[in-house]
């Protein structure tokens, strides 16, 4: 544990420590300020090393000493929890996480976060909202899309080692190893090879293997927090699943963050979205032990039905237990018990009575797919999350200019940029970069969404909206001597579980009395003449339905692949002009 503190005090010993008394040691005159700075800093991090191991050591005394308490004894639920706070005071070791600092690329999510900041403060001005979004907030949420997209990966099943064939489960084996809780055997399906894929308990290993199931991504991801220095707990659901928990200053409550579905703040999302039969959620902190079942529940009834590992007396016995002698131990400090206790104790409360507002939410419909999956959660929160409303942005009108009688739009949703074409002498006239640069009008907070996992990418309406609605505008700059003789359009939707994408043509005939006409459209493949001596056109997406918890997912406007190398746009729209009839 502390060889590599000794060795670096050695290092210091030969090259700066000449003299030494009774009561310390002696730097020669002429030793740098980075020298001094760096034994510093080699001092103060083996004195919280020695703090976070003694901890530990009287952790695993008591916790044993626990389990074999009558009321404890032989019951596997309680030493499963055992085992899980075990676990997290491994995130302490000064070491493990100078090992994650590394492989994290910290500076670069925080400028990253810092400018996202910026434009969410300028966009809550500009909408004169207001609310707090402190910086930690979003660079939590760069940290969460780092991981999943570009850090950690799921598996299933491991490739073959041998022929890279593909594999499936056959059986379990037990491992001597403590950094591992079992080895799962997959056998190749063409070569027939045993293929070993251990389930790691200890987070180290985790930050070089980089893959795994929800425990894996979890209990690494929690590891990175605790190191980037987020208050974070690890959040344990019995019906199989973990996740983790952030305590946000600016929310100043524990937010809910699933890394495995690049998801913040939507506890209900297991049991409205997945059906999931909850029964005990557990919260695991440096700090503490939580049963924090009730934030992710409405339908407290059933999962009363449902707790039976131990009685309830029993659990809330245990979790007051341990968390008093943790918060007891002589490295524990008296201002930090208090804040945790009346944090604790604030924690409690929320949780009594926001169910009781849920219910009413959920009683409000019985179809699941009209239940917004996030509740809470101040705007200026839910701004930095870009699940709020419509970015501001001026509305443009892309016009016909004189002497081009075949006019083109395109849009490529992979570089995110429009084009307009005169297609007759094949001359690009304009340029335009980002989707809603090149719009009159945007609604249901519509906006860009790239799955990294999936490599795809599309528009989206916001998960708050029904329905989401995109509008392109047109206008003839000559309209005294041209009008549309035609129109057409193409463009790529994907829809799913029973989401729509609906196309509206408007037509707008006279400056002055406005005479419009409209056609609607269930096709993204559409030519008319219908809108013949128009002078002005707008064309209009709108996305609505589908079901669940991700119905704002399943109508998709523009859905390409990120890897495709066709530069073929996903919106064409076409418009031949004429000579304005006298």
């Amino acid at each position: 544990m502390y060889e590599p503190y000794v060795k670096e005090m050695l290092h210091y010993q030969q090259k700066f420590l000449k003299k030494r008394d009774n009561n310390g040691l002696l730097l020669p005159i002429n030793t740098s300020l980075t020298g001094v700075k760096d034994l510093f800093n080699l001092l103060s991090n083996m004195s919280q090393q020695l703090k976070t191991q003694s901890l530990m050591q009287q952790s695993h005394l008591y916790l044993q000493s626990l389990k074999e308490e009558p009321q404890f004894k032989n019951n596997d639920f309680i030493t499963k929890l055992i085992n899980h706070f075990q676990v997290i005071l491994r995130y302490e070791d000064k070491n493990l996480q100078n090992k994650v600092k590394l492989i994290l690329p910290l500076e670069k999510l925080q400028i990253t976060a810092m400018e996202k900041l910026h434009k969410i403060q300028k966009e809550m001005k500009i909408k004169n909202i207001d609310g707090n979004v402190v910086f930690e907030d979003v660079l939590f949420g760069e940290l969460l899309s780092w991981f999943k997209f570009k850090f950690f990966k799921w598996v299933d099943s491991p490739v073959c080692k041998k022929c890279r064939g593909e594999c499936s489960f056959d059986h379990i084996k037990a491992s001597p190893d403590p950094q591992i809780s079992r080895i799962e055997i997959h056998k190749c399906k063409n070569c027939r090879c045993e293929n070993e894929f251990p389930r790691y308990i200890d987070p180290e290993p985790l930050l070089y293997t980089r893959q795994g199931r929800c425990g894996e991504w979890a209990n690494c991801f929690t590891l990175i927090c605790r190191t980037v220095g987020f208050d974070s707990r690890l959040v344990y659901d019995q019906t199989d699943h973990i996740w983790t928990e952030v305590w946000s200053i600016a929310e100043n409550r524990w937010i809910h963050a699933d890394v495995c579905e690049n998801i913040i703040d939507r506890p209900l999302m297991y049991e409205k979205g997945w059906g999931k039969k909850l029964s005990y959620i557990i919260a695991f902190s440096k700090d503490e032990m939580q049963d924090v079942t009730w934030r992710y529940t409405n339908d407290f009834e059933k999962v009363m039905q449902r707790r039976n590992l131990c009685s309830e007396e029993t659990l809330v016995l245990f979790i007051n237990k341990l968390n008093l002698v943790h918060q007891s131990s002589n490295n524990y400090s008296s201002a930090r018990r208090k804040f945790v206790v009346k944090r604790s104790a604030l924690e409690l409360a929320s949780m009594i009575n926001a169910p009781l507002d849920h219910k009413k939410c959920s009683k409000a419909s019985e179809n699941d797919s009209d239940y917004v999956g996030r509740v809470s959660g101040s705007q200026a929160w839910r701004i930095s999350r870009g699940e709020m409303g419509n970015v501001s942005y001026e509305p443009t009108h892309w016009k016909i200019p004189q002497q081009v009688s075949d006019f083109e739009l395109t849009y490529s949703i992979i570089n995110d940029c429009y084009a307009t074409r005169d297609v007759i002498n094949n001359r690009i006239l304009e340029t335009k970069q980002k989707w809603q640069n090149g719009v009159e009008y945007v609604n249901g907070g519509v906006f860009l969404k790239k799955e990294e996992d999936w490599k795809m990418v599309y528009l989206a309406r916001s998960p708050e909206s029904i329905t989401g609605t995109v509008t392109w505008s047109f206008v003839v700059e000559n309209y005294e001597k041209m009008t549309i003789d035609s129109v057409e359009l193409q463009a790529t939707t994907a829809t799913f579980n029973e989401a729509v994408v609906e196309w509206r043509i408007q037509g707008i005939f006279d400056r002055d009395s406005l005479i419009i006409k409209e056609a609607k459209i269930t096709t993204g493949n559409f030519r008319s003449t219908d809108f013949c001596g128009a002078i002005r056109l707008k064309v209009s997406a709108t996305l609505r339905g589908g079901k669940g918890d991700t119905a704002w997912q399943h109508a998709q406007l523009f859905r390409q692949s990120l890897s495709t190398n066709s530069k073929k746009p996903c919106m064409v729209i076409k418009i031949t002009l004429e000579n304005a009839k006298i």
